[in-house]
């Protein structure tokens, strides 16, 4: 044997030093993101999520999530943002809280869900006048079904309950989950493929439903179904709760990925002015309308010009992106909307005295809106679709990662891809695909071609990196 042999399998170890491994095909590679930007909020509220996060023992951003959820869940269809004459919409939003079991999700979200009890019971305090008037609908003959009682918070996430619900309160109700993976799985649960998430995407925009299931005499036709949603994510359950996410569902939530932060000692921790924070929110609370009759806010003059700026910016940049994150982008003006009108609603509510009259958006509140979608929630939720993978391209390209490191693979051919990674899932050419995206994100690198008769198979050697 000559004393220059290499043998085949490491060839590749004569060429030049491997890349980094991309990390959106990691499904450990979170990248860092920004915390919450608390300065965008009206001092009054700032001070409280502070001391809220504080005293929980939490991320910031866990409760600066749930105020937003809270403002939305009191508002719902009551509240219409006009952009322009011809487009308005609905102060609905959804979020996600992405975090470990112990990284403090759930305090955050009782913290503010402890806000809305009073103002839910202060609702239910004119249910014996509205009860009254039911029955004698239905004595009439005008009415039908059961009555309804006031709600603002929901736990029960099927469509024929919340439908219900929804019949009774127009203004829509907030869906407060601590675990949202389970929710999302269980969208598409009935038999012969039927499924709920077209309901949930027209819920999202406060539209009109049908809803029609054997359980039912008769459809239930709703004029508007404004449902907010608020819930948690673990890590290792975003693949699968994003799972079918080209449909629009996972564009529409508002994703938070905090960092968890430093323990703070018992003795040194604030104690938040919840009574404060009561208060302002039943103001914002008891100065919205009905759906019939909603409070109408639009954007000034100067705010309207910086909205169309980003909305031109945001235009570009959809254009250039792909996969989650483009679907992601598409609803981000109409999201940036919606989050003016919140932060116009908290500025409003901690006035002292008598307020002056809502119904204008100004520059700041859309400048911070703006901002806080730029550069906060856009960063997290490009965090959250890495971990899930952007593309189906790059979910293939992980399932292949995870068999590659179940087995210590240390090179490949495309059939390894086609066959015994992907399970016959993909044909040749996607095989090729895939394998293109492995080797642009560092993972893979093709291997000469052995010297000898026939047309060896190309083969394809891995990352070292890549077992560590």
């Amino acid at each position: 044997m000559p004393d220059n042999y290499v043998p085949f399998e490491e060839i590749d170890a004569r060429q030049e030093p491997w890349p980094e491994i991309d990390p959106s095909l990691l499904e450990d590679g979170r990248v860092d993101v920004p915390a919450f930007p608390l300065q965008l909020l009206p001092l009054s509220w700032e001070r409280w999520v502070a001391d809220t996060a504080q005293s929980a023992g939490t991320a910031a951003d866990y409760v600066a999530q749930a105020l937003l959820a809270a403002v939305a869940a009191v508002c719902g269809a009551g509240v219409s943002v006009r952009v322009t004459p011809a487009w308005r919409e609905p102060l609905v939003l959804w979020q996600a809280l992405v975090g470990t079991p112990s990284s403090g999700k759930s305090p955050a979200l009782a913290a503010v869900r402890r806000l809305l009890d009073p103002i839910e019971h202060e609702r239910r305090d004119g249910d014996a006048e509205r009860r009254a008037r039911h029955a004698l609908e239905a004595e009439q003959g005008k009415g039908g079904g059961a009555f309804v009682p006031s709600q603002v918070v929901v736990a029960d996430a099927t469509m024929e309950a919340l439908a219900d619900v929804v019949s009774g309160n127009p203004r829509g109700v907030v869906l407060w989950r601590d675990e949202l993976s389970a929710w999302l799985a269980n969208l598409a649960r009935y038999a012969g493929g039927g499924s709920d998430r077209a309901h949930w995407l027209e819920a999202w925009a406060a539209a009109g439903v049908t809803i029609n299931r054997r359980s039912r005499t008769t459809p239930l036709h709703l004029a508007k179904f404004p449902i907010s949603v608020v819930g948690t994510i673990q890590p290792d359950r975003i693949a699968e709760a994003l799972q079918g996410g080209d449909d629009g569902m996972a564009a529409r939530f508002l994703y938070g990925w905090p960092a968890m932060p430093d323990y703070t000692p018992l003795m040194d921790r604030r104690v938040p002015r919840d009574d404060d924070a009561l208060a302002m929110l039943r103001r914002i609370a008891r100065a919205i309308g009905t759906p019939d009759a909603p409070l109408t806010m639009g954007f000034d003059s100067e705010a309207l010009l910086l909205f169309d700026r980003f909305g031109a910016g945001l235009h570009a940049h959809a254009r250039a992106a792909d996969g989650l994150e483009a679907g992601w982008l598409g609803k981000g003006s109409g999201t940036v909307a919606r989050l003016a009108a919140v932060l116009a609603l908290l500025h409003w509510s901690e006035q002292d005295g008598e307020p002056r009259p809502l119904g204008t958006i100004g520059r700041e509140p859309a400048q911070y809106a703006i901002a806080l979608w730029s550069g906060y929630f856009h960063k997290h939720a490009a965090a959250v679709f890495n971990q899930a993978g952007r593309t189906d391209r790059d979910r293939e390209a992980r399932r292949v990662l995870r068999w590659v490191q179940a087995n210590a693979v240390r090179e490949l051919s495309r059939e390894n891809v086609r066959r015994n990674a992907l399970s016959h899932a993909v044909d040749a050419d996607g095989a090729d695909r895939v394998i293109a995206r492995l080797e642009q994100g560092g993972v893979l690198r093709m291997l000469p071609l052995p010297k000898g008769r026939g047309r060896p198979a190309r083969r394809w050697a891995v990352n070292p990196a890549v077992a560590a």
